[in-house]
C-alpha cells in the first residue's frame, strides 16, 4: 500500500475495498438506527414531560381550591364557636345574676360559692371530707 499526501490508502484488492465499504455502510446504518430511536425517546420523553408538567399544575390548583375550602371551614367553625361561647357567657352572666342559681364547672361539679350539703359541711363532688 502506497500512501500519498492528497490520496487514500490503495487498498491491496477490490475485494478488500469492497468489504470496507460493506463494513462502513453498515456502521452509517447503525449509527442512523440509532439517531432515529434516540429522537423518538427524546420526542416521547418530551410528551410525558408535558403531559407530567399538565398533570402537575391540575393537582397544584386542586391542592389550592382545596385549601380555599377548608380555610372558609375552619372561619365559619370559629364564627360559630364564638357565638356560641358569646352566648354561653350571656346565659351564665344571667344565671349567676338569678338569686340561688349554681354554677357548675365541665364536670357538672359546682364551682363558686362553694355548695354544702348541709350535714358535715362537704362540698358537693369534692373529694374526701377531712377528718381531724
Amino acid at each position: 500500500m502506497t500512501v500519498g499526501p492528497n490520496h487514500f490508502l490503495q487498498a491491496e484488492s477490490d475485494q478488500e475495498l469492497e468489504t470496507a465499504a460493506v463494513i462502513g455502510a453498515g456502521a452509517v446504518q447503525k449509527l442512523i438506527a440509532d439517531r432515529n430511536k434516540l429522537r423518538t425517546e427524546l420526542a416521547a420523553s418530551k410528551t410525558a414531560h408535558e403531559d407530567l408538567k399538565r398533570q402537575l399544575s391540575l393537582l397544584h390548583q386542586r391542592y389550592i381550591e382545596l385549601g380555599k375550602t377548608i380555610l372558609s371551614q375552619l372561619q365559619q367553625f370559629d364564627i360559630t364557636m364564638r357565638e356560641a361561647m358569646s352566648e354561653r357567657a350571656e346565659t351564665s352572666n344571667e344565671q349567676a345574676a338569678a338569686p340561688g342559681s349554681k354554677q357548675f364547672d365541665g364536670n357538672g361539679l359546682p364551682i363558686a360559692p362553694a355548695a354544702t350539703n348541709g350535714m358535715n359541711g362537704h362540698q358537693y363532688g369534692h373529694g374526701l371530707p377531712l377528718e381531724p
